[in-house]
């Protein structure tokens, strides 16, 4: 009977050790358009004193029934992953998703700003590098990450994964269904116009973004364009930027973590922590 009670109490050990470390919980702050507003985002900070090297993940577009907005990188485990390597790491909901107050709007100001509050309050909590927060984003995250960071000449890195940079080109002549279907989005939350066009698109604002990019996109995407992506990096390129694309030949839209995630880890370190 004591050597099963031994054998027990070892097992419970064991399993105790063994257990996930809690979650990264919920936090929202007002939106600073509105402040009824709210803006929800999610946080893991390593342990010792900061501020540290920060990185913001931003998701993509994500369909009215499964809205969880930035939750989706804690599920994932990445928040944990990028903590245990000495970052602060936060996941923002975009507005629209998850328990962040609409309305969506496609990577316009009101999107914009809400990622900018959250970053300005890790910050202002002493948790961040003002000059070393790199934002990576997919799909819809990207194109919000490029238009932040083109208005922000903090930011220290991009890392933009299938995101769109020319809207008033792309979506003058959509060249696939997928295509169409980000077209009717587009213009079902915005309702169209040059202007929402032109406020949408990174690539002229490419001459004003000095952070350090990295531009991945799969050569048979049919949601968004490859060779957005290529000239988006030699505009960065031409006014003095530092930016590269790489397109990967055998993906479309989604682009495999396993296949990406060591160059991506690569250059986070290398912008981060030169």
């Amino acid at each position: 009977m004591r050597r099963i009670r031994q054998i027990a109490f070892c097992i419970v050990l064991l399993l105790a050790g063994c257990s996930r470390p809690p979650l990264a919980q919920a936090e929202t702050i007002a939106h600073p358009d509105n402040g009824a507003a709210r803006v929800e985002y999610f946080v893991s900070r390593p342990s010792g004193d900061g501020p540290r090297p920060t990185i913001i993940f931003l998701h993509g577009y994500q369909s009215p029934d499964a809205r969880l907005g930035g939750k989706v990188f804690v599920d994932w485990g990445v928040l944990d992953r990028f903590a245990k390597k000495g970052y602060v790491v936060a996941s923002i909901s975009l507005p629209g998703y998850g328990g962040s107050s609409g309305p969506e709007d496609f990577a316009g100001p009101f999107s914009q700003h809400a990622v900018e509050a959250v970053i300005k309050t890790l910050v202002a909590e002493g948790y961040t590098s003002r000059d070393k927060v790199l934002i990576q984003g997919v799909s819809l995250g990207a194109v919000t990450a490029a238009l932040v960071a083109a208005h922000d000449p903090d930011v220290a890195g991009l890392v933009l994964i299938s995101g769109l940079y020319d809207f008033t080109a792309y979506l003058d002549h959509p060249p696939s269904p997928g295509a169409l279907g980000v077209k009717t989005r587009f213009f079902t939350q915005i309702g169209g116009g040059e202007d929402a066009l032109r406020s949408r698109s990174a690539l002229p604002l490419a001459p004003e973004i000095k952070a350090s990019t990295l531009i991945l996109n799969g050569a048979q995407d049919d949601r968004t364009d490859p060779e957005q992506a290529r000239r988006f990096a030699q505009a960065i390129q031409a006014h003095g930027g530092h930016a590269r694309a790489h397109i990967y030949a055998q993906f479309g839209h989604e682009i495999p973590v396993k296949a990406r995630e060591s160059e991506i880890d690569a250059f986070i370190d290398e912008t981060l922590k030169h």
